[in-house]
């Protein structure tokens, strides 16, 4: 069950990493990261809907997750575009990966 309490809350770190991401990209105002800002927003929805699903042991849990870590995984891709001159890219590329890691267990 550890895994399970892990996993959930990695997916809560990466939505909580995202959101921010997303929120402080959209403040600057600059074009080059509206594909940072997408994928924040698809990561952010599906760790939120992973987290969901893996509290009540939905039975397509696994599926889920298998798709939450691609999405996770691109995300931290993009982010990590922008992470050497916004520190919340970094944060949020990192968060991903864990949740990658986690959930892939």
């Amino acid at each position: 069950m550890k895994s399970l309490e892990e996993c959930i809350e990695a997916c809560l770190a990466c939505l909580k990493a995202c959101e921010i991401c997303a929120t402080k990209c959209i403040e600057m105002g600059d074009n080059d990261l509206a594909d940072c800002i997408k994928n924040c927003r698809d990561c952010a929805d599906i760790c939120n809907l992973c987290l969901k699903w893996l509290s009540r042991q939905s039975a397509f849990s696994e599926d889920l997750c298998a798709l939450c870590a691609r999405i996770c995984e691109a995300c931290a891709q993009e982010c990590d575009k922008h992470a050497d001159m916004h520190e919340h890219c970094r944060r949020c590329a990192e968060a991903c990966r864990r949740c990658v890691k986690t959930c892939q267990k």
